[in-house]
């Protein structure tokens, strides 16, 4: 008798740590795809307005870093350092490897093309006249009066980039 209750109470414990591992697998692998194809991020500062506002919560997509397939517009995450320390930065790319890129009163050219940018709010200041370097990516933020971008921080390495946005989570517009 006492044989029979101790191999039941086997099987139970045995389709127990079934189900456990089962649970602990799919929740690994639902965490694993969120991390590379949907992280939410949210923003401080206002250098993005009126694209994004301080505070906002953005999902961005890392998978995109390992495919380095980045496109003009795209809106980047990538990690700034200064004496204060390190900033988690979103800009818009503005400028890719072997793109002529000049800022001028008259705006933004891109390969001797003046750029209509929607987007962009205030005036775009700054001397820039540039060959953007092989790997890198010349970025600015929407907000162009109180940006600190590329104008400021020089071209961003493309291995720095750790994602593109892909959408605003919160608020909900």
């Amino acid at each position: 008798m006492s044989e029979i209750v101790s191999q039941r109470g086997t099987n139970t414990l045995q389709s127990k740590t079934k189900e456990w591992k089962t649970v602990l697998f799919r929740a690994a692998t639902i965490l694993s795809i969120l991390y590379f194809l949907c992280w939410p991020m949210q923003l401080e500062g206002c250098s993005m307005e009126p694209t994004y506002n301080n505070h906002d919560i953005v999902c961005f997509n890392r998978f995109s870093a390992i495919l380095q397939n980045y496109k003009h517009g795209d809106i980047v995450i990538f990690d700034y350092f200064d004496t204060y320390g390190k900033h988690t930065v979103l800009k818009r790319i503005v400028g890719k490897a072997g793109d002529h890129i000049e800022i001028s009163t008259n705006g933004v050219k891109r390969n001797g093309i003046l750029l209509q940018e929607d987007y962009a709010m205030g005036k775009t200041t700054g001397a820039v006249d540039m060959i953007v370097p092989e790997d890198t990516v010349f970025v600015l933020g929407d907000h162009r009066e109180i940006s600190f971008d590329s104008r400021h921080m020089g071209v961003i390495s493309q291995k720095d980039l750790k994602g593109k946005v892909l959408f605003r989570l919160f608020p909900l517009q």
